[in-house]
């Protein structure tokens, strides 16, 4: 049945260890992305700068 419990979730610290882990393994892998992509954005545009002159 569907919103009906039938008992309380156990907490199992290495489950959260991992999940917390995970969560910063993928907020690194986004940041590192974002950084690489701003900087190609910052060589085209300086590539494109120089072509200008």
């Amino acid at each position: 049945m569907l919103g009906t419990s039938s008992g309380s979730l156990a907490f199992d610290p290495e489950i959260e260890r991992t999940a917390r882990a995970n969560r910063k393994a993928v907020k690194l892998a986004k940041e590192a992305a974002r950084l690489a992509r701003l900087e190609q954005e910052e060589e085209e545009a300086s590539s494109y700068d120089s072509e200008e002159e």
